[in-house]
């Protein structure tokens, strides 16, 4: 690759340079075309040096695939297994075969670099920023947010998030609204006694009979 290709970022600007007294070997001062020359040196050796570091880190790439495509064909054979039979496996068998399988699968990426994390039973403060919900269930088995069920793992990478889990959220059922009280009802008039006998109010007007009083 020519340094014509090389990205903005990395190429050497004029702040890389600096003014300082011109440097005499054996009396005789360096040329700055020396100077340059030695600069422009430096920058293709820490050139060589990154691309020598992507190189490896791509082998290494490399053998972890290599190694989990030879575990997901043994993983297949186990699967292919678990499907015969219950008599012609035994299942305490199959279980152990299949988690053997899955744990040497592990133990590559981690040595990787590369972490699955399931955040099932955590709160919602410790999956924060590494979590993302597609569904809420609310029921009164759950007293705080916590992660009731995982559809995709987290996926972390020397310590750092790179893949975000898939989960289903819990959170307490909501209190039940309380029903308004009833307005009490007006209480009915007393039924007048047919005993007792009331002054008239007034004079009674001629034609009406007057009303009774109390004797």
């Amino acid at each position: 690759m020519s340094s014509s290709d090389e990205p903005d970022a990395v190429r050497p600007g004029w702040e890389n340079f600096a003014e300082r007294p011109v440097p005499e070997v054996h009396g005789a001062t360096t040329a700055p075309e020396a100077e340059l020359a030695g600069v422009l040196q430096r920058r293709h050796e820490e050139l060589a040096a990154a691309r020598g570091a992507s190189a490896s880190a791509a082998t290494r790439v490399h053998a972890t695939l290599f190694e989990l495509a030879m575990l997901i064909g043994t993983l297949e054979q186990q699967v292919n297994r678990a499907g015969e039979p219950r008599e012609a496996v035994d299942a305490e068998l199959r279980h152990r075969e299949l988690k053997n399988v899955k744990d040497r699968m592990l133990d590559v990426l981690r040595g990787a670099g590369v972490e699955v994390r399931d955040p099932k039973g955590l709160t919602a403060d410790e999956v924060l920023d590494w979590a993302d919900p597609v569904h809420w269930l609310q029921s009164p088995e759950f007293d705080a947010e916590v992660v009731a069920e995982t559809n995709e793992y987290a996926v972390f990478h020397d310590g750092a998030v790179v893949r975000f889990a898939q989960v289903v959220m819990g959170a307490p059922a909501p209190a039940p609204a309380l029903a308004p009280k009833p307005e009490p009802e007006p209480e009915a008039p007393p039924e007048p006694d047919p005993q007792v006998k009331r002054e008239p109010d007034a004079e009674t007007p001629p034609g009406q009979t007057p009303a009774p009083t109390d004797t």
